[in-house]
């Protein structure tokens, strides 16, 4: 049995049946887990009983780095030992998350698909590439290092060390205004696949990749066929999927739905 108290918190501003199966999965597979939910469109009460983080508001697409912040301070008041960032296109597939991620937990304090460290300065990667020369002279200054590193911003684990470390930091004023400011037309986009890993130099915690095999199972694009679906049933330590098509014809997106069947549960027990 896992003693890992995590929380998966979903950010989005719709909410439609992949949702539902985002938060089905997770209660099929992730059982005992807490799942939230950061709203950040039009407000609305939250679906299926789920916890509302507060504050919320509406962000812009590609720009999500103030959600972080908001769920951030919302969790440090509660007590999880990690905090897991998920969306609709984003579907569990089998149990055994949780203890890959108390495992995990032992010896790093973020976790991430495809973290890369130090990116090169002549790197077209698109949030490295869409920060200007002064938006990068300013990052550098408030983190207090001259390298960025990335990673895919899907599912990141941030530990409990990871959070306290940035709640606790000077620089966290500074960085909840820069991300603000991000925010306005011709500022950098999908900040937090470049400011979290760098974060993680910044604050002097540990910080560790996904295993490098399921870098292709969670990714932006493609999206996930039935091959995939394969390899992550075949692969002992792929959990889950992402990005899933949301249409409900999709084969992957209904071979998830039939999965967490509780009938279908039972007889795979």
């Amino acid at each position: 049995m896992t003693t890992v108290k995590a929380c998966f918190v979903a950010i989005g501003d719709v909410v439609d049946e992949s949702f539902e199966d985002l938060v089905h999965s997770i209660e099929v597979f992730c059982p005992g887990a807490a799942v939230a939910w950061y709203d950040s469109g039009r407000c609305r009460d939250a679906p299926d009983g789920l916890e509302r983080v507060v504050p919320h508001r509406p962000l812009k697409r590609w720009k999500t780095t103030p959600a972080f912040f908001d769920i951030f301070e919302w969790a440090a008041g509660r007590d999880y030992d990690c905090v897991v960032n998920v969306d609709a296109e984003l579907a569990f597939v089998k149990p055994g998350f949780l203890d890959f991620v108390a495992f995990q937990l032992r010896d790093t304090d973020y976790l991430a698909t495809g973290l890369r460290h130090r990116v090169p300065r002549i790197s077209m990667w698109p949030p490295y590439r869409t920060l200007l020369g002064a938006e990068r002279e300013e990052l550098a200054g408030i983190l207090g290092i001259e390298h960025v590193n990335r990673a895919f911003g899907t599912a990141q684990v941030f530990g409990r060390r990871y959070i306290d470390a940035l709640l606790a930091s000077d620089r966290y004023p500074r960085l909840r205004d820069f991300a603000e400011r991000n925010q306005r037309p011709g500022h950098s986009h999908s900040l937090p696949e470049l400011l979290f890993p760098t974060l993680a130099d910044s604050l002097g915690v540990r910080s560790r990749g996904y295993p490098g095999h399921l870098t292709a199972l969670n990714r932006f694009r493609p999206f996930q066929s039935e091959l995939d679906l394969a390899a992550a049933h075949s692969a002992a330590d792929a959990f889950f999927l992402s990005p899933v098509r949301r249409s409900a014809e999709d084969p992957v997106r209904a071979a998830v739905r039939e999965n967490t069947r509780p009938e279908v549960r039972s007889s795979n027990a």
